[in-house]
Parts: structure tokens; C-alpha cells; sequence
């Protein structure tokens, strides 16, 4: 008699393959889902980083499924039995899904919008504060310093600046000699010195420069530089690093080796009695040895000590002269309560003139298709927070410059103070804007600038025309005051049509602010009383903007004779190449 067998069927090959397929899908799609949210619901511009947009379909498809499967789910009739059945897998997948579908359709139609180029709600731009505009043209405000009181130089040679504009690339770098030539950019350097004291030779400008200041701010009349006085050339280096090989903007060292052939051969400054510093960065290798190949006991300081990673200074076969800062107290504040933000080095506190050579460069811009990171703090950074490398405790100002936090409407600024301290800003000899490559943020890769007087092409991104200008003032506040209006000049008529139909240049809210304190310290609008050594600051120099973008006019170029405001030279030199 046989007897019918009872096994358990086994599962095909078929239905193995198609469970495993949907359990990848389901992992890889619950995977990128949370990976999407949790990266672009803090930050919705993270949405065009390249992986979030790999992300995006894999996310899309998997909500697309999971909805259209509980769709299914609930229309069975049977679902009461099989809640039964599988009572804590159903609830744990239905928290999942709401949470996962709760955030996907709340984030979705703005990660869309900027992920394939919509143009965006103007309420984004106002919400993160880029909605900035200049208030009533040539009105000026405060004191014009100067020989020729608010006078700003600027020359400009577009032929000083080749870079192909390859990004990306780390071996064709916009700082290389073959993409910046030294040449004319020390024609740049030398026709903004003339022009700002009036003379025909380099020699007679510095003689000037040096009386100028000496009278006004030391009290000694026709002094000229003496040898055992030390110059200190603050620069900004906020992307450098010791192995620095990316395209992100700091100072150019064609500029930096302008001015120090400007110190030894026209004013004969000892080269161990010139330090070139940034006190919070390290000094990228490049400038080091643009520096040291012609000038081998010039001093350069960093924050920390050198490193094996720094080139050797090639004059000594050893790193010599790469110092680290020495920190004491030498910096003090009208309000706030800072700490580490008192000390400045040593180094820089016992020298008797200082350099602003600042870069032409906004500090925010709210999205990241090619720069990452957060969108900055402030608005600018000129020669006003070139200070912040000057001082050890930077972070502490970051929640009074930052309009989302402290940095409201006419509130305090501590770059008054750093302008007016004995020990920084009243040192200053001469203030200058590197402009060969400008930024639109902090850690920019360089800009083009589309609209007159430089006329750069925008796009493609790769293409070698460039600002390549250099401006020169003895009122650190008219000179920030132009370039204020330069990039907003700029960012006209600048779309991005790619990405966000927004300008490639934006101006966060609040710009032109601490400009005003500092026009006005004893009565600006934060109502904030500056004080230095128990005396009140005086204006530190004339604020206004200019007429329009087409004509560039200051009150003293509108009206020589009885204008009290700026004074704005612009020097062409040289012609576009094709």
C-alpha cells in the first residue's frame, strides 16, 4: 500500500531571486531615504551635493512603492488577520512610515526646486538674510583720512591674471607664476601707490606714505621709515592650509612679492624687519616660496609651529623664518565679554607699522553647487575682519557678526574696536585689497565679475577672464566702502540659470553696518560708546556709496572742491584678452 508523502513545498529559485531583490530595494531605499532627510532638512541647499543627488531617485522610488504598497495593504480585507498575525512588525513599520513619508513630502518640493534649477521663493533668500541693498547714494558719513582725504585707487590690468579656471584641478592653480603674472601686477601695485600720493616715482610715494602717517598718528613731523622699525603684513589666508593644493581663494603670493620688492628696494626696509602673517591660518607652501626664493630673511608667522609638511626656506637649506604666534594680551573691547580674543601675538604688537593687505571678498553665499559648507557669518571680509587673524579667540565674534544669532540691525561691532586698537588698526600704514581673484564667500573658489567696469564672462566657469585689480587707500573705510559696491554691482544681472535662477553673487543683510559704526563711533547706530585707552574712538573714516554702477561717483568726485566724502580713481591698464 503506498502512503502519499506530506513534505513542506520548497520555495522555486524564481521566488528566492524576487525576495532577495525586494529586500535590497527596500533596504537601500529606506537607506537613502533617512540619508536624504537627515542631510537636507537642516540645510535644503545640501540637495544639489552630488550625492544627495544619487540619493534622490533611489529615495523617490522607494516612497513612490512604499505608498502605493499601503495603498494596497489597507483595500485587503484580510488585513485584520494579518495585523494579528504579524502585531509588532506592522507597528514598527507603521511609525517608519509615517515619520519617513511625514519628512519625504515635507522637504521634497524644496529638495526638487534646488535640485533641478526651479527658481526658488524670494522668502528663502529673506529668511537666510541675503536680501541686502545700499541705502541713499553720497550721503557721506564721518571723517575722510588721506593725504588726499577719502581717496580710493584702484587699478586694474586683466591681463595680470591667465587661470583657465580649472576648479577642480589641483595641478593648475590660479596661484601658480605661469597663471599670475608678477610683472603686472607689480605695474598694478605701483600705478595705485603714484596715484594715491600724487607722485611719479615709487620711491616719493612711500616717502609719503610714511610722513602721512608718522605726522597724523604718531605726532612726528617728516619722518620716514627707520631701520629698526618692523613692518607686518596682515594677509588673509582663511582656506590655507600646509599642504594647500586646491583652488579655494587666499592671498595670492604675486601680490604679497609686489609688496615686499615695493619695502626692500624702494624703502629700504631690512628683510628680517618685514613679517608677513596670518595668525590663526597656517602659511601655504606656495607663498612661503614665492617669498623666500628673492627674499630669504623675510619672516612669516603663523599660528602654530612650522611642520614637516611646510617647504624649507631655500636660502638656508632649513625652515627658517616661519615663526609661530607668541600670545599675549594687546586687544580690548567697548562691549561684549571676550576672553582669548584680547590676545594678538607678540610679534605683531611689537611692530611699528602695519600693512592691511585684505582680499576683495564677500563672506556669505547661501547655496554650495561648488563651494561646500555653511553659507558664512557675516557679510564681508575686507580689511575690517582681516583683523580676525590677528587675534586668537575668532570664534568668540562669530554670534554678534552672524545675522542669524546676535548680529541684528545696528548692533554692536568688535571690528570697531579692532580698528581702533593701539596695537592693530591704529598701526595701520596703508590699507590695500588683493582683486585679482575675489570671492563670494569665505572658502570661494574665484569669481568672475560680469558687469562694467570688468566685464568678465561668466560663462563657462572655465575661462581666464577675472577681476585682476588692486586698490589702495589710506581710509580703511572708504576702501571697504567701494568694494562694498563693487559686489553689489556685481551681483546684477549675474544668473545662475543652472542651479537656483538666483545671482552667483549674493550681499547678506546688514553689509554696509559696521561700516557706519566705524564712520561714526561716538554716536552710531548701535548707540554703543567705542572706547580705546579711556578715550572715546574717533571716526575712523568717510562711509558713503558711490551713484550708480555705471559712473561710479563719490561726493568728491562729484564735487571736488566741497565734497566730504570719497574720492574713487579707477586706472585701466592693459586690455582684455580674447
Amino acid at each position: 500500500m503506498h502512503h502519499q508523502s506530506h513534505q513542506t513545498p520548497t520555495k522555486s529559485s524564481h521566488e528566492k531571486v524576487t525576495f532577495w531583490s525586494r529586500l535590497t530595494f527596500i533596504i537601500l531605499g529606506i537607506a537613502a531615504t533617512i540619508w536624504f532627510l537627515i542631510r537636507v532638512i537642516p540645510k535644503p541647499s545640501r540637495a544639489t551635493y552630488p550625492c544627495q543627488r544619487a540619493a534622490f531617485p533611489i529615495a523617490s522610488a522607494f516612497v513612490i512603492w512604499l505608498t502605493g504598497t499601503l495603498t494596497s495593504v489597507f483595500a485587503i480585507k484580510t488585513i485584520g488577520k494579518a495585523f494579528a498575525k504579524h502585531r509588532a512588525v506592522v507597528a514598527i513599520c507603521t511609525v517608519v512610515t509615517v515619520v519617513v513619508l511625514a519628512g519625504w513630502f515635507s522637504i521634497m518640493p524644496l529638495g526638487l526646486k534646488e535640485t533641478y534649477g526651479a527658481k526658488l521663493d524670494t522668502t528663502y533668500i529673506k529668511a537666510v538674510g541675503f536680501d541686502w541693498k545700499p541705502g541713499i547714494s553720497n550721503q557721506p558719513i564721518g571723517v575722510a583720512r588721506g593725504i588726499f582725504p577719502g581717496r580710493v585707487v584702484m587699478a586694474r590690468n586683466p591681463q595680470a591674471t591667465k587661470w583657465a579656471g580649472n576648479y577642480t584641478k589641483n595641478e593648475d592653480q590660479w596661484w601658480l607664476d605661469k597663471n599670475t603674472d608678477i610683472n603686472k601686477v607689480s605695474e598694478m601695485l605701483s600705478a595705485t601707490l603714484q596715484k594715491l600720493t600724487n607722485t611719479k616715482k615709487d620711491k616719493d610715494a612711500w616717502v609719503k606714505i610714511f610722513q602721512y602717517y608718522n605726522q597724523t598718528c604718531r605726532g612726528m613731523a617728516n619722518r620716514s621709515y627707520q631701520p629698526n622699525e618692523i613692518i607686518a603684513i596682515k594677509i588673509n589666508l582663511n582656506n590655507s592650509s600646509e599642504k594647500k593644493a586646491d583652488n579655494q581663494i587666499d592671498e595670492s603670493p604675486q601680490m604679497v612679492l609686489a609688496l615686499v620688492r615695493q619695502l626692500v628696494y624702494n624703502v629700504h626696509v631690512p628683510q628680517n624687519k618685514i613679517i608677513v602673517y596670518d595668525a590663526r591660518r597656517p602659511i601655504y607652501p606656495a607663498m612661503l616660496t614665492e617669498i623666500w626664493k628673492e627674499f630669504k630673511d623675510v619672516r612669516f608667522l603663523q599660528e602654530k609651529p612650522a611642520t614637516e609638511a611646510q617647504p624649507i626656506n631655500p636660502g638656508y637649506g632649513v625652515q627658517h623664518g616661519l615663526e609661530s604666534a607668541d600670545w599675549v594680551e594687546g586687544v580690548s573691547y567697548s562691549a561684549g565679554d571676550y576672553k582669548d580674543a584680547k590676545l594678538m601675538p607678540r610679534q605683531i604688537k611689537e611692530a611699528t607699522y602695519i600693512i592691511n593687505l585684505a582680499l576683495l571678498k564677500l563672506h556669505s553665499y547661501p547655496y554650495h553647487y561648488m563651494e561646500g559648507g555653511d553659507e558664512g557669518q557675516t557679510a564681508v571680509t575686507m580689511s575690517g575682519k582681516n583683523h580676525a587673524g590677528s587675534i586668537k579667540g575668532t570664534s568668540e565674534f562669530h554670534p554678534i557678526l552672524n545675522t542669524k544669532k546676535l548680529g541684528k540691525k545696528n548692533a554692536y561691532s568688535p571690528l570697531v574696536d579692532l580698528a581702533a586698537s593701539p596695537n592693530l588698526g591704529a598701526k595701520t600704514l596703508l590699507y590695500l585689497l588683493d582683486g585679482l581673484y575675489c570671492g563670494r564667500k569665505f572658502n570661494s573658489y574665484p569669481i568672475h565679475f560680469p558687469n562694467p567696469p570688468f566685464n568678465n564672462r561668466a560663462t563657462p566657469y572655465q575661462n581666464p577672464d577675472w577681476p585682476s585689480c588692486v586698490l589702495a587707500s589710506f581710509d580703511g573705510v572708504a576702501l571697504q566702502s567701494v568694494g562694498l559696491d563693487i559686489f553689489y554691482a556685481q551681483s546684477k544681472n549675474n544668473t545662475e540659470p543652472t542651479y537656483h535662477n538666483v545671482s552667483r553673487i549674493l550681499v547678506r543683510e546688514n553689509a554696509d553696518d559696521f561700516l557706519r559704526e566705524m564712520a561714526n563711533p561716538e554716536n552710531g547706530p548701535s548707540g554703543v560708546k567705542y572706547m580705546q585707552n579711556g578715550k572715546p574712538v574717533k571716526s575712523l573714516g568717510v562711509f558713503e556709496h558711490w551713484d550708480n554702477d555705471n559712473t561710479m561717483r563719490y561726493s568728491r568726485n562729484l564735487d571736488p572742491k566741497n565734497g566730504k566724502g570719497i574720492e574713487f580713481i579707477y586706472i585701466p591698464l592693459g586690455t582684455a584678452s580674447k
